[in-house]
């Protein structure tokens, strides 16, 4: 099965069940807060619901009040807010829209259906009947799955749906149980309130019903956690469905499989196994709340590495080091870090402008990271092309977000527009430094070998003056931390930030010799001295603050203190620092030409003139929960516009 197909029905799976739970969710607290005729109670309820879905903060940024009807427009029809109904819905759809000859009729039919429905909804038709077209969602996402089930040929594409299935809905049951209700296990509703709240949780993972037929006493927060988190026969436990991951995942290996594909049924079945032996009473000693961050951590590792052993179209045969088993309590970690946290947005256009008509033009675009990098979170991306054109998206072999995107003809131009919102995080020591830490490399979807990176290439090559650079630091001795340190500030000290001098095709060495350069220039010869010294070390392009253009830099492989397995730390040659919240990582590579940010090509004798612009805006930096607030903002010289071609 191609690598496409599988991710689609994955993301069917994930999206429908998302959309069908977030349904009921809201229809169960819609009804909960006509109980209550408190208002303080309803901002409360709302306040919760946000947060444990992670939409607080862009709820709160747009500085509306927390009013029932407002949060259900933001929660339903809001174009702007990724998890409302109508883009859950309208995800499903295109992700079922690009696999429709593998799908059934009827399947597409009923997808279809649902989308053009929920297109022509307005939040007067929502404010006017919200539990109808609630459980309109929640009974059509039902229909749906039987449909599948009953039209579709059970083979890999039906076992990859019922493991993105069941993954979705193992997250939303352990999200589910942190609500302050349930984190004090050991105390009893005695208010009538929280004894609404407690059939509130159970009504919204639909488990009303059973529970009272598994337990007929009252309902007491610590039995919803156990039914909830390990009861063997309830289908949306968390127990129940990390055994149905791991039925899912021996289905799809192969016995012959390599060390690198088996890392998906270990860590499943890693889950499945704690789960199975765990006790309300372990979790209650350890924490309800670490428990269940442990659980969603082990989700999030579980789909990241089904998405580099399945999603993958590249053939490699790099093996991937496991990372060593973690039992179910969190890792304790020294308490002289702070966490500092930063919001950015970020606008990115672009024009091609061709002097005559053109065919069969194809863009490829690296401009938005994926959603999860390291402490880095992609909120939301929207983006704008024009004229149309005809739209595919892959990972490629170093974990970067690629966008494709084909016009038949072109008559002059074509223009795009990129908008996204990331959320950064930093630690700092007590004395204000800047902590030690990086990405950890199983938590990236690049599937090539650290060893890849230790090798010279077109741009980062030799010289030697570059020789003799490297060989000096080295004699000097210290740690592998030590010798990025001094490469980085050698390389500061040796060039001088001078636009127009170098392009895009200037090496490390001819850099070198010039002694000026841009972004690009200082990253190579960073590189070099790294990878000459024996150091991996690889290409970012990404986004920071103060820049005209999109900014690059270096990360080197480094022993982190406290962990078994090295780290991605990110170093700034141009600025002479190491990388902090200010930074937005959107794509890593050997050098530039493995991930310039537009590039492509087309038929026809006319030339072509690019014009980028980028504009970067840190939205909000300051005290947040668990954050300090430890930043000030500074200014940085412009990249070079040559830096992109097509």
């Amino acid at each position: 099965m191609l690598s496409r197909t599988a991710e689609s029905c994955f993301w069917i799976a994930r999206y429908t069940e998302r959309a069908e739970y977030t349904a009921r969710l809201i229809n169960v607290h819609y009804h909960l807060l006509l109980e209550s005729a408190n208002q303080q109670d309803q901002h409360a309820i709302w306040r919760w619901y946000l947060e444990s879905t992670g939409q607080l903060s862009p709820y709160e940024e747009r500085r509306q009040p927390l009013e029932t009807m407002v949060v259900l427009q933001f929660l339903t029809l809001d174009a702007a807010n990724p998890n409302a109904l109508v883009n859950l819905i309208g995800a499903a759809r295109e992700n079922a829209r690009g696999i429709q000859d593998q799908l059934s009729s009827e399947v597409w039919h009923h997808i279809n259906r649902m989308h053009l429905a929920w297109r022509t909804y307005t939040p007067g038709i929502i404010a006017a009947t919200p539990h109808r077209l609630l459980t309109e969602v929640q009974d059509t996402c039902y229909t749906l799955h039987g449909i599948m089930a009953s039209t579709m040929l059970h083979d890999e594409g039906w076992t990859f749906y019922r493991l993105g299935k069941d993954i979705e809905r193992a997250n939303h049951t352990a999200r589910l149980l942190v609500h302050p209700i349930l984190l004090q296990m050991s105390h009893e509703p005695t208010e009538l309130s929280d004894l609404h709240q407690c059939v509130a949780v159970l009504k919204s993972a639909s488990a009303y019903e059973a529970y009272r037929k598994v337990s007929r006493s009252m309902v007491l927060p610590e039995k919803i956690v156990e039914f909830l988190l390990l009861n063997q026969y309830f289908p949306r436990s968390v127990r129940f469905c990390a055994r149905g991951l791991r039925q899912h995942i021996e289905r799809l290996m192969d016995k012959s499989a390599r060390v690198v594909d088996r890392e998906p049924a270990r860590l499943i079945g890693q889950m499945a196994a704690d789960l199975d032996f765990a006790t309300v009473e372990e979790i209650h000693e350890i924490g309800l709340e670490s428990f269940l961050t442990e659980v969603l951590r082990q989700l999030d590792r579980i789909t990241m590495a089904v998405s580099r052993t399945y999603f993958r179209s590249e053939d490699t045969e790099d093996m991937r080091m496991l990372s060593p088993r973690r039992h179910l309590r969190l890792e304790h970690h020294e308490a002289t870090v702070h966490q500092v946290k930063a919001l950015l947005s970020a606008r990115i256009q672009f024009t091609y402008t061709y002097e005559a008509p053109v065919t069969n033009v194809r863009t490829i675009m690296r401009v938005a990271p994926h959603q999860h990098y390291g402490n880095q979170r992609r909120l939301d991306v929207r983006w704008h092309m024009d004229p149309p054109a005809d739209y595919r998206h892959y990972t490629d072999a170093f974990g970067n977000l690629v966008w494709q995107m084909d016009h038949a003809r072109v008559e002059k131009e074509i223009g795009c527009t990129v908008d996204m919102r990331v959320e950064t995080q930093t630690g700092y020591l007590t004395d204000g430094s800047l902590g030690m830490q990086g990405t950890d490399p199983l938590d990236t979807d690049c599937t090539v070998a650290s060893a890849e990176f230790t090798r010279l290439t077109h741009l980062v090559d030799r010289s030697e003056v570059l020789v003799r650079l490297s060989e000096r630091l080295q004699g000097r001795g210290g740690s592998p931390s030590k010798l990025a340190e001094a490469i980085l500030h050698h390389v500061h000290a040796a060039l001088r930030y001078e636009p127009g001098r170098t392009h895009v095709g200037t090496r490390a060495s001819e850099a070198m010799a010039l002694g000026s350069g841009v972004c690009q220039d200082y990253t190579h010869v960073m590189l070099a001295l790294c990878r000459l010294a024996g150091l991996p070390a690889r290409y970012v392009s990404g986004l920071l603050p103060g820049e005209g253009q999109m900014h690059a830099w270096v990360e080197v492989l480094l022993p982190a203190s406290g962990q078994k397995l090295p780290i991605w730390v990110g170093y700034d040659p141009t600025h002479q620092r190491r990388c902090d919240e200010r930074y937005i990582t959107v794509a890593v590579g050997r050098d530039y030409q493995d991930i310039a940010p537009t590039s492509g090509y087309y038929e026809g004798e006319a030339n072509n003139r690019l014009d980028m612009a980028v504009s970067v805006t840190l939205e909000s930096h300051g005290p947040m929960e668990r954050w300090i607030s430890s930043y000030t903002q500074g200014t940085a010289p412009m990249s070079n516009v040559d830096d992109y071609q097509q």
